[in-house]
């Protein structure tokens, strides 16, 4: 009876195993990676819907991604995306440093939102994973948490027609021009997922913050040539009154 539960258990194992292998295992380990690492870099809430890749071609996508908020912030998502364009060199998965030729962000809804203290939910997920990767503080050159992950060379990572919804002082939708990063860690010889995750919030925020500060200054300055227009109507409506 023994035997016979051992070999049960055994080909259950087994056949799940058949299952997984067969069933795009390399988009499955990156799904799982993706929502292993996600929070405990950014502090907040990472999910995919599904990953698939091909081993033959590289060629692949993610498919419904969600990065969440960190703590003290209200709106229900800091990026979502609804498909990312994947495109890999398939050689190198068994090499040391994995080439990747394309990421491609294709319409991502972005929300920026400040907090009571005046940071952004993008201030704060950027902080969260520099103090993953050790380099907040004092201790610039420690780099624990990331030491285990599969680096990655990425000759072309695109965001393009990225809608953000900004909250803060006023509620303001903007489209944020397209952004292009080049070959991420050619030069240091790859970067791992922490330090990948780094540049493009870095770059992420960066763009918003120079596009809101425009379209705020643009709006200040629509209104004080609205106002600017509006007075002087009034001072000529109040010249013709008294005859002047």
């Amino acid at each position: 009876m023994k035997k016979w539960l051992i070999s049960a258990v055994l080909l259950l194992i087994v056949g799940a195993l058949a299952v997984f292998l067969s069933s795009n295992p390399l988009g499955r380990l990156v799904k799982l990676a993706i929502e292993e690492f996600g929070p405990k870099m950014t502090q907040a809430e990472v999910s995919v819907g599904a990953v698939n890749i091909s081993a033959t071609d590289g060629e692949g996508s993610i498919a419904q991604l969600k990065l969440g908020n960190p703590k003290g912030f209200k709106t229900p998502h800091a990026l979502k995306a609804d498909r990312i364009a994947l495109s890999l060199e398939p050689s190198s998965l068994a090499k040391d440093v994995v080439l990747i030729r394309s990421i491609a962000l294709n319409g991502p809804h972005i929300s920026y939102e400040k907090n009571s203290n005046g940071l952004s939910n993008f201030d704060v997920i950027l902080r969260n994973v520099e103090q993953y990767l050790g380099v907040s503080g004092k201790d610039k050159s420690r780099d624990e948490n990331s030491g285990d992950q599969k680096k990655m060379i990425i000759e072309s990572l695109s965001i393009r027609n990225a809608k953000v919804s900004y909250s803060g002082l006023l509620d303001v939708d903007l489209d944020l021009p397209d952004i292009e990063l080049r070959d991420i860690g050619k030069k240091s010889g790859g970067v791992d997922a922490s330090h990948l995750a780094q540049a493009i919030l870095s770059e992420l925020n960066a763009q918003m913050l120079k596009t809101l500060t425009k379209s705020l200054s643009d709006g200040v300055n629509a209104v004080t040539q609205s106002v600017g227009a509006a007075a002087d109507s009034a001072k000529k409506s109040f010249k013709g009154l008294i005859g002047k």
